[in-house]
């Protein structure tokens, strides 16, 4: 209650602050302290006079209507006008306006009407998000929309989304739903990372069981295009290949018999399969531009017969490849895409690009003694290639620069990526990456790099709701390159994910989880991490009845991490609860950040179960075992509860006759077929106390 009343008095603070904000001018502070946009237009500019009542407006007006771009959210339900006139929002194709993208617009807000004008639909389509965004935040806070006027374009012009659909899908609508959320940030492109999720027409054997159709994507991809998203595909391959290799009948292709993990980079069986998978990915996504072939951390490549028998290097075999399937995507008008990990690994630069604790004059000596080897082999770098320089943490370490400066010096395409989630167990962290998002978008558009592309990847699969926040980081940076503080970013966020009166600091919930998380991570080990999926590990000692306050010693720092975590749980719990009654959308994002609240807290609280029962005399060790035991058991229906709630989007869990792979990379979501590797440890822990029960 403390906080909503907080809210309350921030609200009339507001109120009271700006009572004529129509009909004199404003700063930019204060509007956006109001009206807080993602992304933020690149300029507006106040006029005074009468701006817009929101109960004014009910019209849509273009000259030719056939050129009205898809009206979604409020706009889907405005009448189109018969002209230009008092509460009509006009629409202005206008070629010759002077725009530095096609995607951008001017707007101008007066009374109580609004005109927007483009040189492209798609413009006027930006335009129309922004102004969805204005008449949400003016009906959430009372306020009427100041005259002004806005030019605005994005500071890059392919802003991509990673859906990656490794260890799971979603329901079918839900694909739908992201699409439009994308679309309301400007967002202008997907890469659909197929994996086995596509059922494959020409190698039917590699899509799973519960594989989407080619035709449903590309309805997906149809629907995007109508809302300006471009779906392009991403087939993974030369590594990362252990969801096709790991078939039997395709072993023979591999380039380690032992390992399903890489290509045989020299079996002409390699190109004949990866371009079959190729043809179909490109039948789902019609519209796309480009073919993400992938290509990352093949590791020892060169072990096959082939490839021993060839002479040829690591790099030559890697660049061998690199080009055949450059080829091919040039022979189908796509544009190919390549992670370049390996080109620096084999060159000895890659961890000049990624490690902070290297020295800069070791940077420096490295690329002085190595660069050489990359410009001997420039003829081997294919020309139509667009090389995606990843990195998710630090993207302004000099050895990260040095490699975007290398390929713009050599005539070479160069896309970033960054991460809005990596390989965090349950829910992204580092704030949703918020640094290195907003760094990498500025180097960006700073470097006139041809996009940037945000990574969500499903190697931990937590559930997709808890990554929009990084999203719409990602959003805010990659069309408005400005300096802003995350305190201001986040603030943005709350106000239009949740609505206007979560703006506040008091309403931050996810840092919350991210703080606490970590504990639940390891709190039932001994050490390791939840990162990946171990099939060894050691989890904790239980107490001895016979040696009091033994366990409690050795675990003392356990016990106060959980006291901590337990506190926490309180707090997020009392804030998520508010946030329910403060909040006008997006409930069922607050529905997955309660489960995950309720499930992290869960072995804290068995740890301080078991701390009473090592603590109590004889009679109390009793009842402390029951207290235990009722706890364990009660796990199935916080589970369920947990899944429930997770399934309303997703699907949990594969059928049964899918068939994993090694997992050579250890992913968590990839170690079972059912839902067990949510509950990694508490499971084996929970059947170790069982154990541990019937000897007492």
């Amino acid at each position: 209650m403390k906080i909503l009343k907080r809210i309350a008095g921030t609200v009339l603070i507001l109120l009271l602050c700006f009572p004529n904000i129509q009909g004199t001018s404003i700063s930019e502070e204060e509007f956006y302290s109001l009206f807080r946009l993602v992304p933020r237009p690149q300029k507006i500019e106040f006029k005074r006079g009468r701006g817009l009542e929101t109960s004014k407006l009910w019209g849509i007006y273009m000259a030719n209507p056939d050129e009205i771009p898809v009206l979604t959210g409020i706009f889907s339900s405005f009448r189109l006008a018969a002209k230009s006139e008092t509460g009509v929002i006009t629409l202005n194709l206008n070629k010759g306006i002077n725009l530095p993208s096609s995607e951008g617009y001017f707007m101008e807000v007066s009374d109580n009407q609004v005109v927007i004008s483009a040189t492209e639909r798609v413009g006027l389509f930006y335009g129309l998000q922004t102004l969805a965004q204005l008449l949400q935040d003016a009906c959430e806070t009372g306020r009427k929309i100041p005259s002004c006027y806005i030019t605005d374009y994005p500071a890059i012009g392919f802003r991509a989304v990673h859906l990656d659909l490794k260890h799971h899908l979603d329901a079918g609508y839900y694909y739908y739903e992201l699409i439009d959320r994308l679309a309301a940030l400007k967002v202008n492109a997907v890469i659909i990372e197929f994996e086995d999720k596509l059922r494959y027409r020409k190698v039917p054997l590699v899509g799973a069981p519960h594989a989407i159709s080619i035709e449903e994507f590309a309805a997906l991809s149809r629907y995007a295009r109508g809302r300006f998203i471009e779906i392009s595909p991403l087939v993974q391959g030369l590594g990362h290949a252990s969801y096709i290799l790991k078939h039997d009948e395709f072993r023979s292709l591999r380039d380690n018999p032992e390992s399903d993990w890489a290509f045989d980079p020299l079996h002409p069986g390699t190109y004949q399969l990866q371009f079959a998978l190729y043809e179909d990915a490109i039948a789902a996504t019609p519209y796309g531009r480009y073919l993400h072939v992938g290509g990352d951390e093949v590791g020892d490549l060169g072990k096959s017969e082939n490839a021993q028998q060839s002479g040829m290097t690591p790099f030559q075999l890697q660049m061998y490849w690199l080009n055949k399937v450059c080829k091919f995507a040039e022979e189908h008008n796509r544009i190919p895409v390549f992670w370049d990990d390996m080109v620096f690994k084999l060159s000895g630069l890659y961890r000049t690009t990624y490690d902070s604790e290297m020295p800069q004059q070791v940077v420096d000596n490295l690329w002085a003694q190595k660069a050489s080897f990359l410009d001997t082999n420039i003829l081997a770098f294919p020309r139509n290639c667009v090389f995606m320089r990843w990195n998710y943490d630090n993207p302004k370490l000099p050895g990260n620069m040095n490699a975007l400066g290398w390929y713009r010096s050599h005539g070479l395409l160069v896309m970033a990526a960054t991460s809005a989630q990596q390989i965090w167990p349950m829910l992204p962290r580092n704030r949703s990456n918020f640094s290195a998002i907003k760094d990498f978008c500025q180097l960006t558009a700073q470097n006139n790099l041809t996009g940037i592309l945000c990574t969500i990847w499903d190697d931990c699969s937590p559930h997709f709701e808890t990554v929009w926040r990084g999203i719409y980081d990602f959003a805010y940076f990659s069309w408005n390159a400005r300096e802003e503080t995350i305190e201001k970013v986040h603030a943005a966020f709350r106000q239009r994910f949740y609505g206007a009166l979560m703006a506040d600091k008091s309403c931050e919930i996810q840092d919350l989880l991210e703080d606490v998380l970590p504990f639940w991570e390891t709190a039932l080990l001994e050490k390791g991490d939840r990162e990946n999926y171990h099939k060894d590990y050691l989890l904790i000692d239980l107490p001895d009845p016979k040696a009091n306050d033994a366990w409690s010693l050795k675990y003392r720092e356990k016990i106060n991490a959980a006291r901590n975590a337990i506190a926490a749980y309180s707090a997020i719990r009392e804030r998520i609860t508010n946030a329910f009654s403060l909040s006008t959308r997006n409930h069922y994002n607050l529905k997955i950040l309660n489960q995950i609240n309720e499930l992290q807290v869960f072995p804290a609280r068995l740890i301080l179960l078991l701390e009473e029962f090592d603590h109590a005399d004889q009679k109390g060790k009793s009842l402390a075992k029951e207290k235990i035991e009722n706890y364990i058991n009660s796990f199935p229906l916080l589970r369920k509860q947990v899944e429930d709630v997770f399934a309303v989007t997703r699907i949990l869990g594969n059928p049964e006759s899918y068939q994993l792979d090694s997992n050579f990379h250890e992913h968590l979501a990839n170690g079972t077929n059912n839902t067990d590797w949510m509950y990694l440890y508490e499971l084996p822990m929970i059947e170790k106390i069982r154990g541990w029960i019937s000897r007492y």
